[in-house]
């Protein structure tokens, strides 16, 4: 029997760490995953490398950055030519599944770009990759269980919930009936009935929730009162970039009250819990199985939601850490060091600390950083600073040019903001230290925070001179890490002549 370690990534869709209270939340509690700390280690300083979603998944799977690979919207897929973690541990014999949503590797090759995959054996492809397939939607389908009346009725009342800014409410279905238990129940299966047990098994655990919509079923709906919910402090967005007031007018946030933002919370933290006790009967089974002392477990999301913070709702193209700082949990068999560390940890580090902790060599290329010599106590140089892009080319949308908006945030006329092209365009990258915070776009605006005096990222030093030094000093660092970052792939064949070797021979 191979007895290499079982590797379980668990993400939920569109969480901020700050939603739990091992992040300090006062009200959520999550029991599982605190469990799940205890037998790990909890990084306070997770980010994601771009915030949104299939960018975000798609570095993650990758272990490359989004400008490296060329995903730089939230409807493109991972090119097929890219190598990517299932791929890898698929080829060196692990079994690998995928459990609920994507977003990150195509199906077809129109959701790419046009062109026809040469080899299929090869290709990062959903179903070449992944020996499982399971997939779940937003709202409640699930496969296996998308033709259920209940479970059907269930998703098309969600989306009662989905065409506003800031639609919410209590879903009147059954809990079990409800996309989240039922991919509870379709990981219990795996487990049990569908995983091989003569080989390690690679799954990804993906939630849907807590994105939008933002509705939930009894008890989760009611489980946290509103007036108990804690508000972020409030943004003036005096000397901000003006895309955070055009995303700030365009999902009417200036019309929403304080009440209102609550509910939406206390829906939020719902759909969390109920992913909480779900995890605990997939835990349960893992114990049952005796599988819990060998498999490496990572529960992260993909990327943040404001949740009010900064005026703002669900995901932006901006870099506040309501945006981009993510859960990051790591339960790695025989780990034996400290509860917490403040060692900063991207996305994009997942798929080599995998390999890493596989034994598989990690492929050229790879840009992220691997963990696993921190997680196996041996000795490791933590990342200085955090790099996370966003935007797409062009000028970003100006508040002169809005002549259409939402009235008020459940205006069911308009999407939520973050869902229309426009509100991409404009890039940006954005570099965080553990004290710092400089984000530039490139229309010209730029944010730099004092992160140890505003953790909120409510007074923006950009402009100050003051902080000239600490703004040159960081624009230096990211200039630095673009060069480094640039791609290193194709590798290099063309030089035969290698001074080592000649060195080596006439030692």
């Amino acid at each position: 029997m191979d007895n290499r370690p079982n590797l379980l990534l668990i993400q939920t869709d569109q969480q901020s760490a700050e939603t739990l209270s091992l992040y300090g939340n006062p009200v959520l509690k999550t029991p599982t995953l605190e469990g799940l700390a205890k037998r790990g280690v909890v990084f306070e300083f997770a980010f994601c490398n771009y915030p949104a979603c299939s960018p975000s998944r798609s570095s993650l799977f990758t272990g490359r950055y989004a400008s490296t690979i060329g995903v730089h919207a939230n409807h493109m897929m991972i090119n097929p030519e890219e190598v990517t973690l299932p791929q890898v541990l698929k080829e060196h014999g692990y079994q690998t599944a995928i459990l609920g949503k994507n977003h990150a590797f195509m199906e077809n090759t129109k959701t790419y770009y046009p062109g026809e995959i040469i080899d299929h054996k090869k290709a990062s492809v959903l179903r070449e990759v992944f020996d499982y397939v399971r997939l779940a939607e937003h709202g409640h389908l699930v496969d296996g269980y998308r033709d259920d009346p209940e479970t059907k009725a269930a998703h098309e009342w969600s989306h009662t919930c989905w065409v506003s800014p800031l639609g919410h409410g209590t879903n009147p279905a059954r809990p079990e009936k409800c996309g989240t238990y039922l991919l509870g129940d379709t990981m219990l299966d795996y487990l049990e009935n569908q995983r091989d047990p003569e080989k390690p098994f690679f799954a990804w655990l993906s939630f849907p929730d807590p994105h939008t919509p933002y509705q939930a079923p009894e008890p989760y709906a009611s489980m946290m009162d509103p007036a108990k919910v804690p508000l972020p402090p409030k943004d003036s967005l005096e000397g901000k970039p003006e895309r955070q007031r055009v995303a700030y007018l365009m999902d009417a946030m200036d019309t929403a009250d304080d009440d209102l933002i609550r509910q939406v919370r206390a829906i939020h933290y719902g759909m969390i819990r109920f992913i909480d006790d779900t995890l605990a009967r997939v835990f349960a089974k893992m114990e049952e199985l005796c599988l819990t002392d060998n498999t490496l477990v990572v529960f992260t999301s993909d990327h943040g939601d404001s949740m009010g913070a900064h005026g703002l709702i669900q995901k932006h193209n901006m870099f506040y850490d309501s945006f981009t700082r993510v859960p990051f949990i790591v339960a790695a068999p025989g780990y034996q060091g400290p509860a917490r560390t403040d060692h900063l940890a991207e996305l994009v580090d997942i798929m080599p600390t995998f390999l890493d902790m596989a034994g598989i060599p990690i492929p050229p290329g790879v840009q992220g950083k691997s963990l696993a010599p921190y997680l196996r106590g041996k000795d490791y140089v933590p990342r200085e600073y955090v790099v996370i892009e966003s935007g797409e080319e062009g000028e970003p949308l100006r508040v002169s040019d809005i002549t259409v908006r939402p009235e008020h945030p459940l205006d069911d006329r308009f999407f939520v903001w973050c869902a229309y092209r426009e509100a991409w365009i404009g890039k940006g990258k954005s570099i965080r230290t553990l004290e710092w915070k400089l984000n530039l776009y490139a229309n010209g605006e730029g944010e730099l925070y004092d992160l140890a005096n505003d953790p909120d990222e409510l007074q923006n030093r950009f402009d100050d001179p003051a902080f000239t030094s600490i703004r040159t000093e960081l624009e230096r660092k990211l200039l630095y890490w673009m060069m480094e970052k640039e791609d290193r792939i194709p590798l290099n064949p063309t030089v035969n002549l290698n001074y080592a070797e000649v060195k080596a021979k006439h030692a």
